[in-house]
């Protein structure tokens, strides 16, 4: 199966993979650019490394953080919480003890046998 930014890069034409990029140049958020080519954040992101396009630090905002609490208090893990909002895990975990969100136990609940 290709990976997500392999897939964007193929529906991408070389012109919009351009304009993406001036976007991103011009102050566009990876998320708003996200959402404009339907792609995941992490996909953005690598466009723009492969681009060598030097990258802005971007702190979660509130809207990122209410996100992300939304979807760790449903049962999404850490690791699936990064992956579905495009911020590492660690920045997701701090901004939840930050706000004194109830952390569940790393790893699996055990069952009993």
């Amino acid at each position: 199966m290709a990976r997500p930014t392999q897939r964007l890069e193929r529906r991408l034409s070389r012109t919009e993979k351009n304009e993406l990029i001036q976007a991103y140049r011009d102050g566009a958020s990876t998320a708003e650019l996200a959402r404009r080519y339907r792609a995941s954040k992490s996909a953005i992101l690598e466009l723009l490394t492969k681009g060598r396009v030097p990258r802005r630090y971007q702190s979660m905002t509130e809207a990122d953080i209410d996100r992300a609490e939304q979807l760790y208090l449903v049962g999404h893990s850490l690791s699936a919480c990064a992956k579905l909002t495009g911020f590492p895990a660690s920045s997701i975990n701090r901004a939840l003890n930050n706000r004194g969100t109830p952390m569940r136990p790393a790893g699996r609940p055990r069952t009993a046998h």
